[in-house]
């Protein structure tokens, strides 16, 4: 019994909650590392190591047939001997994955990327992680390298649809020089971008995408009412596919990310910035 759960324990700080978005994924984690330790290792012994007697319920859990209880989070939580700051990001993602409604779920999900951020040891991963936390982030370091841009906060605030803040203006270029997307020319007194792609580390990459796609499809349902149809093209398909075509459409989605890139990158003296928001998801299990 102590050696199953100390190594529940060891499994639980190894794969850390604040590296998932699905609380039952990271409890699937915790279990697959204790069963590769132990060919008899189950669901039940699972169960009975958190507390539970040998039951079936973390299989329920774990498969999504019942929702895991505040109550039974914190018995497991206290089961993992994890830091302060983990148990509280376990905590908080059974929050984030059990909210009822969508002002819940967001405000959880802010919290789960505070915390996430208190984790990192790497600044500069910090820094990534609120380079994606903010819409106009991506928006401002595009418009850098756009023609005609003026390193001037006042105009970049007045440029970006909704307008921005000027101070919102002035501590996103801070970020991104800090991330080095950016740098100030002192001859020309201008500021240039330094890359051609962002990418993520693997510590904030689900995270990261998650806050920056949830953003930027707020955006796209403000753009149907604030922006005016000449400059806009928004459409939809709902359709009945087995998953092999499913496949095959998530293949062609990709391929068109590719050409929608090669084709940005061969505009000349491109002088507006456009998002492009493409979605793909069932509707039925």
């Amino acid at each position: 019994m102590t050696k199953t759960v100390n190594r529940v324990k060891a499994a639980a700080k190894e794969t850390k909650p604040s590296s998932f978005l699905d609380y039952r994924l990271f409890l699937k984690a915790v279990y697959t590392y204790c069963k590769e330790g132990s060919d008899g290792y189950s669901y039940q012994k699972f169960a009975d190591d958190l507390g539970f007697n040998a039951t079936t319920v973390m299989h329920q859990i774990i498969s999504g047939y019942r929702p895991l209880s505040l109550k039974a989070a914190k018995q497991i939580v206290d089961c993992f001997g994890l830091d302060s700051l983990e148990t509280k990001y376990f905590l908080s993602l059974v929050a984030f994955c059990n909210a009822k409604n969508t002002q819940v779920r967001d405000e959880q999900f802010q919290v789960l990327q505070d915390l996430k951020r208190q984790t990192l040891p790497d600044e500069l991963d910090r820094s990534h992680l609120d380079y994606f936390s903010q819409w106009y982030h991506p928006v401002i370091w595009e418009l850098v390298g756009t023609k005609g841009f003026v390193s001037d906060p006042n105009w970049i605030a007045k440029k970006i649809i909704p307008n921005l803040k000027v101070s919102v203006v002035e501590e996103s270029l801070a970020l991104l020089q800090k991330v080095e997307l950016i740098a100030f020319d002192a001859a020309s007194q201008s500021y240039r971008q330094t890359k051609n792609r962002v990418t993520t580390g693997h510590r904030i990459k689900g995270l990261a995408l998650v806050s920056y796609h949830s953003s930027m499809i707020d955006h796209g349902k403000g753009a149907l009412t604030s922006i005016s149809g000449k400059r806009r093209d928004v459409s939809a398909v709902t359709v009945s596919v087995n998953e092999s075509t499913a496949q095959r459409i998530r293949d062609m989605i990709h391929a068109f990310q590719l050409q929608i890139l090669d084709e940005a990158e061969r505009s000349q003296d491109g002088d507006q910035v456009y998002q492009v928001n493409i979605q793909l998801f069932p509707f039925t299990e």
